[in-house]
């Protein structure tokens, strides 16, 4: 059984599920140093967040455009944790991971402590949620250490929160006796606060592992204590806990007080519909598997069955695949029991499927992206290129000779290369065909002749083509960069101009220009040589601009796609500061011809 760990957020005590009473927290979102322009649209946003969530959403991003204007890095982290909260919160765990990680990346950057604090458990919560505890427990642990230094040490109102998803994941996990030691540890730091909603919580998941280890009686009491409480304080979870206690009497062979627990249960969450508090999906898939496993486990097959398909079709409908995985493995069992070989047998099959499916995605991303790189006509170019990799980088500059009657064919085999950079983005290689077409749409915007856009257009395709010599273990990773790794990073602006100015056509001259460039900022605080102004080659500063936008509006394992408008405006903040007024002002002309709706709203 999966322990009750809700994710609640630092400025309000509370669960994440739309239906949880919230209560203020002595934490405020004023610590985390943000502007008071900022602080008035991000406590707007906190105030809307359950009631009217897309406006506290726009909210949101309102403050987040305007932290940007203003340098308010710290605003800045606050504002993309708020949208990050605000994702998990409408089950969209993705852009949640997405937000969360830039929020935390910022966080670090300007020493905002509580917000980086706040972003990690956060990403502590998706990768549990995802049963990828090892990960969830680095997460929370680092979360902690975080919030505690920032706090001095202190054991503020956040710890409690805290402990309690790291003795969840202990839990989880199998170890027990560490999970009881730090729920302890999470219910000494709340009682003081007056958080009786979360001592019910705690008391509730210490319940679940007595009763795991057959230690019926103390789960009962506890089970009880935690019920009283949550009617009072907490009627969202009144039901789980019940059909918990439910369980622990059944331990007991206490048909009749298992039966009064499940009516109560069913009673509860009747009463949330019926005062317009639609239960969750996950309360009611709880009950139902709970039902499931009691007749299970008193021989009640037919029951056992009829409750568990019920169940079934829920969690297939509302994708919850935790809960699908758990009913399958117990219709399986059911119909074994039954005799029905053949569908025990289909939804063991369907359960060994889905799991397969969740715990391998990120290595079937992988795989079928290199089968692109493979599967390339220029096979011996890319070994070229790739062997670049294990050569040491004070060598004399790499030259690649390219006849340019053969020019053509050699762009396709770097732009396949290209495409082997960009394999995190799951359409590949349509990153750099957009970033090109913008870049030439720009181009034309600004008054360049017709030959210059399209030269551009083929050129701009290979502006990150250094990644290839940057390890994978620094390309693909999804966490922060070390300063270390992330200066590996920044030397694929170098390295793309090394190995495309090789060759005097002008193609792949205007490349390895924009190789080299598309990372300077106009006010020049960009690299690798922190060049400003005019200083910077024009196709590098178009570029700069094309190629930011679109990694914002495309969705990678590390980061959401944003919305068009959402990436558009963040461009337009940069202006005079990362990118040329000059080419902004073009960029918004082509935004606007493209979609006149966008337009308007930039205006």
């Amino acid at each position: 059984m999966t322990p009750l760990c809700r994710f609640q957020e630092p400025f309000k005590l509370g669960a994440i599920d739309a239906d949880a009473p919230i209560v203020e927290s002595k934490t405020t979102t004023a610590d985390s140093g943000a502007s008071p322009a900022v602080r008035e649209l991000l406590e707007r946003a906190a105030h809307a967040r359950h009631s009217q969530p897309e406006d506290a959403r726009n909210y949101a991003l309102q403050a987040r455009v305007v932290a940007r204007a203003e340098g308010d890095r710290a605003g800045e982290a606050e504002a993309l944790y708020r949208l990050a909260s605000l994702a998990h919160l409408g089950g969209d765990p993705e852009d949640a991971f997405g937000l969360a990680m830039e929020a935390s990346e910022v966080a670090q950057s300007c020493g905002a402590g509580l917000v980086d604090a706040w972003a990690t458990h956060l990403l502590g919560i998706i990768h549990y949620q995802a049963s990828n505890f090892s990960e969830a427990l680095d997460h929370c642990l680092r979360a902690l250490d975080t919030y505690q230094a920032a706090v001095d040490g202190a054991d503020g109102v956040d710890s409690g929160n805290i402990l309690n998803t790291i003795a969840a994941i202990y839990h989880s996990m199998g170890d027990n006796d560490r999970a009881i030691v730090t729920y302890e540890q999470a219910l000494a730091v709340a009682e003081p606060f007056g958080r009786q909603e979360f001592v019910a919580l705690i008391l509730g998941n210490v319940a679940r592992i007595r009763a795991s280890r057959s230690e019926y009686l103390p789960a009962v009491s506890l089970g009880r204590r935690a019920v009283e409480i949550a009617r009072e304080n907490s009627p969202s979870i009144v039901a789980n806990l019940l059909a918990d206690l439910a369980e622990s009497y059944m331990g007991l062979a206490d048909h009749q007080k298992a039966a009064e627990c499940f009516a109560e249960a069913r009673r509860s969450l009747a009463e949330q519909s019926e005062e317009g508090t639609e239960p969750t999906t996950a309360a009611q898939l709880a009950l139902m598997t709970a039902e499931g496993r009691v007749a299970l486990r008193r021989g009640a097959l037919d029951e056992a069955i009829a409750v568990l398909q019920a169940a079934l079709d829920m969690s297939e409908r509302t994708e919850a695949k935790e809960y699908e995985l758990e009913i399958n493995d117990l219709l399986a069992t059911a119909f074994k029991r039954s005799g029905r070989f053949e569908e025990a047998l289909e939804r063991r099959e369907v359960h060994d499927d889905e799991y397969r499916k969740i715990f391998t995605h990120a290595a079937d991303l992988r795989l079928r992206t290199l089968q692109v790189a493979h599967e390339t006509q220029n096979a011996r170019a890319e070994a070229e290129i790739l062997r670049l990799r294990t050569t040491d980088r004070s060598d004399t500059t790499p030259s690649i000779v390219v006849r340019p009657e053969h020019e053509s064919l050699h762009l396709e085999a770097f732009e396949q290369l290209a495409i082997l950079t960009e394999f995190r983005d799951a359409d590949t290689g349509a990153h750099t065909d957009r970033v090109g077409d913008l870049a030439a749409e720009i181009g034309h915007a600004i008054g360049k002749s017709p030959e210059w856009c399209e030269l551009m257009r083929l050129a701009a395709r290979l502006h990150d083509i250094g990644k290839v010599a940057v390890p994978d273990s620094v390309l693909f990773k999804t966490g922060p960069l070390t300063v270390e790794e992330y200066e590996m990073m920044k030397s694929h602006t170098s390295m793309g101009h090394r190995i495309l100015s090789g060759n005097s056509a002008p193609l792949f001259q205007m490349a390895a220009e924009i190789a080299q460039s598309h990372h300077e900022w106009w006010d020049g605080s960009g690299y690798p040589l922190g060049l400003s102004h005019q200083s910077i080659a024009l196709s590098g500063r178009i570029v700069a601009v094309a190629d930011v936008y679109d990694a914002l509006c495309s969705k990678r394992p590390y980061k959401r796609a944003w919305a068009k408008d959402e990436a558009a405006r963040f461009v337009v903040s940069g202006r005079n500061g990362q990118f040329d007024p000059e080419v902004v002002d073009a960029f918004v002309s082509v935004i606007s011809a493209r979609d006149p709706e966008l337009g308007e709203q930039l205006k």
